[in-house]
């Protein structure tokens, strides 16, 4: 393997083992991130940045993330997974191992992570090439001589003269020697690190040589900053120019898709939307999220049909409950904003589309539009239950409450659906229907599901349709309408998250951050015997006993998300210990690493196919261009054609075993241009004695197939056939 796939290879497992351990937040005048952004260049598109470790790692220990990733426990079963993936990769890439690689990038990304960093692409005049570019600035600091030293030893990894020093706007940069239609660049301007492709003119450098006078993005004055662990801003409306840019330069070619895009935008009332930013910080023990979605008034289409909410709707929402959450918006109204843009864009042929919907509706004897939508149009209120609370609910479960406009045509469309699920599923779907205190309760039954205690069962209460998880859910829900005693909003939780809320919401979830950590660490605990089996099974041996962070869990507060309008926009706020996703995404990750080794030694040998494939495409343009210069007739030997493929790499495939003496490719001479079956016709292919169950090959059309053996020999004896030879014996791998 080369020394570039080694240390890309190196590049990806580290960044796996070490993203989550970048700190976030500490509270200042202006955050790093902050005074970083001010170099950045002209007509930013969008960016994402970070303060870095060293400015936010006093804040994160702080936190309730910060705590777990700090803990003893945490740390023994880190290290035991990072030593385990270490040893598995230096059996699988020995080279990489011997070359220190592995060690050498976890460094720089260590070093890069502790400094404020900023990725983005910005729009550029240009009338030859793409009209963007991109970029990322790092303000190493203090640290600069160690980066430095770092990044240098990384570029020596890399083949002899294949990086040379050029110049950009004036300043001594790096680059690759082939740079091909679009350059790029890395150096150092002062103590910044600026990497750029496509930027042969420098812009990304403009402003890091000269920052006086200029001030952070305007983006960031109408969004709360909380240390900035992380700041991301997208600018749609030049995001568009460049679309707008490419259509042009491409001669019109794509006008009419973006005019489609437009269209849709427009008709779906989004044309002013002008901007996303979100910053995310931390605060005392918590995250802290602040988003707009900068979009003034009027506001048309989809936005305009959020309502507001309530927050006495939580009344219905039992005190026990694991997570609750409310909206507010017409669906029927979302659903018409859609079908109007469909017709307006597609035009008569979003007639098939309204005759399919109609001959589903006929089918299922349901109006949807008219029926389940437009009965369904108000607030809705959904909430869950933790397993264990009560003797009636060992399972937990969770519960649906909408209000409706028209129970009956309600009722009567649901029913017609059952009916119809019933019918149609031989027997997996069973519908009944039951009266209970004077009201009467629908159950769905499907097989798999009720197997795990789900059998959704819904009734009407008042103007209200009540969905639960089973009929155990739902009379507790009903109780809990009809009481209205104990519910969430008398929890102290939720009288602390919800102090000082802004007017007019038109969204809002809690969560019980605490139970919610303890239950997905039960249930984790549960299937992680079967992901360390999984893992040893590929050869990966993970710690057996996962960490107790218990003591952890008592500090954690509630959290709480919410939404509301302004004349800005649509803002969005999230504080909580930021342990729904961070819990998820740990665990997925440490499963995954396991079950997905097999997969990524898959992945890993499906790029070399995909390389060697690549060979056989220039060695087939190469015979081909040799032809053109010789009536036709194709070379004796690809030696003949050397003077076209140029490169003797192209003739060794990275499939081909390191002790394996004999050629990568085998060629079929005889050919002509002129034959009458060019497509049929094999040229060249994989040497098939290292191959195994598949082959690559090459046709005389200049297409390359990989293809199982027996279709591989059926093609080839049918080539030799036409050439009028005999097929050689052809000897595959055991």
């Amino acid at each position: 393997m080369s020394k570039t796939k080694l240390l890309l290879s190196a590049v990806c497992v580290q960044v796996l083992l070490i993203s989550l351990a970048c700190p976030i937040k500490a509270q200042s005048a202006t955050f790093a991130a902050e005074r970083l952004l001010i170099v950045m260049p002209d007509d930013v598109v969008g960016f994402v940045a970070t303060s870095g470790g060293d400015e936010l790692k006093p804040a994160f220990e702080k936190t309730i993330l910060g705590r777990i990733w700090s803990d003893a426990g945490v740390k023994t079963f880190r290290e035991a997974i990072r030593k385990e993936l270490i040893a598995k990769i230096g059996q699988d890439e020995p080279d990489l191992k011997e070359a220190g690689i592995f060690d050498l990038v976890e460094g720089v990304i260590c070093q890069v992570t502790a400094r404020p960093f900023v990725i983005g692409a910005a729009l550029k005049n240009t009338i030859q090439g793409p009209p963007i570019y991109g970029f990322a600035i790092l303000d190493a600091g203090p640290r600069k001589a160690e980066i430095a030293a770092s990044l240098a030893k990384l570029e020596s990894f890399a083949g002899e003269g294949d990086i040379i020093e050029i110049e950009v706007d004036s300043i001594k940069m790096h680059g690759p020697k082939h740079a091909g239609d679009v350059p790029g660049y890395w150096g150092w301007v002062g103590n910044y690190f600026v990497f750029a492709i496509n930027d042969g003119e420098g812009h990304a450098i403009k402003h890091v040589q000269n920052k006086s006078g200029r001030s952070a993005p305007s983006c960031l004055q109408n969004v709360p900053g909380s240390g900035d662990a992380l700041v991301l801003h997208i600018d749609r409306e030049k995001l568009f120019n460049i679309l707008r840019l490419i259509a042009g330069m491409e001669g019109g070619a794509g006008d009419d898709e973006l005019a489609a895009i437009e269209a849709i935008i427009r008709e779906l009332g989004l044309t002013n939307v002008k901007s996303l930013t979100e910053r995310v910080g931390f605060a005392g023990p918590d995250i802290v999220a602040n988003c707009l979605l900068e979009i003034p008034q009027p506001r048309t289409g989809l936005m305009s049909n959020f309502k507001t909410i309530n927050l006495s709707m939580f009344d219905m929402v039992e005190s026990g409950a694991i997570s609750a959450s409310a909206f507010n918006c017409d669906i029927a109204a979302i659903y018409d904003t859609v079908m109007n843009a469909g017709r307006t864009v597609i035009g008569d042929d979003f007639m098939e589309v309204e005759q399919g919907i109609a001959a589903v509706e006929a089918e299922l004897n349901v109006k949807i539009r008219q029926a389940l939508l437009e009965s369904l149009s108000g607030p809705m209120l959904f909430y869950a239950m933790p397993s264990g609370t009560t003797i009636q609910l060992p399972q937990g479960g969770f519960v649906i409450i909408a209000e409706l406009k028209d129970k009956k045509l309600w009722e009567e469309s649901l029913a017609a659906l059952g009916k119809f699920a019933a019918e149609k599923s031989e027997g997996m779907v069973q519908v009944s229907s039951q009266v209970q205190d004077g009201r009467t309760v629908h159950t769905w039954a499907v097989a798999p599901l009720a197997m795990m205690q789900i059998m959704p069962s819904w009734t009407i209460v008042g103007d209200r349709v009540v969905i639960g998880s089973n009929t155990a859910m739902l009379t507790s829900a009903v109780n809990q309408i009809s009481s209205g005693t104990k519910s969430i909003r008398s929890t102290d939780g939720f009288k602390k998250v919800t102090a000082g809320l802004p007017g007019e919401l038109v969204s809002f979830k809690y969560v019980d951050s605490k139970l919610q950590f303890t239950q997905l660490t039960t249930t984790l605990q549960q299937f992680w015997p079967m992901a360390t089996m999984a893992a040893s099974n590929a050869g990966l041996k993970l710690p057996f006993v996962l960490p107790q962070l218990s003591h952890i869990a008592q500090d954690m507060g509630p959290s709480c998300q919410y939404s509301w309008f302004d004349a800005k926009g649509l803002h969005s706020y999230y504080r909580g210990a930021g342990i729904e996703p961070s819990l998820g995404a740990v665990a997925g990750g440490a499963i995954g690493a396991g079950i997905l080794m097999p997969a990524l030694a898959r992945s890993r040998q499906q790029a070399q196919y995909a390389v060697s494939m690549s060979n056989l495409k220039q060695l087939g343009l190469a015979v081909i261009m040799y032809a053109d210069d010789h009536d036709g007739k194709l070379p004796d030997s690809l030696e003949q054609a050397k003077q076209h493929y140029g490169n003797s790499k192209v003739l060794e495939s990275p499939l081909k075993p390191k002790d394996f003496a004999g050629p990568s490719y085998i060629y079929v001479s005889g050919h002509s241009t002129k034959a009458d079956s060019t497509y049929r016709q094999i040229v060249i292919y994989e040497n098939p004695e290292y191959c195994q169950d598949t082959i690559n090959a090459l046709f005389l059309d200049g297409h390359v197939e990989r293809m199982q053996k027996d279709k591989f020999l059926e093609m080839l004896e049918a080539t030799y056939k036409q050439l009028g030879r005999e097929m050689p014996e052809i000897k595959f791998k055991d």
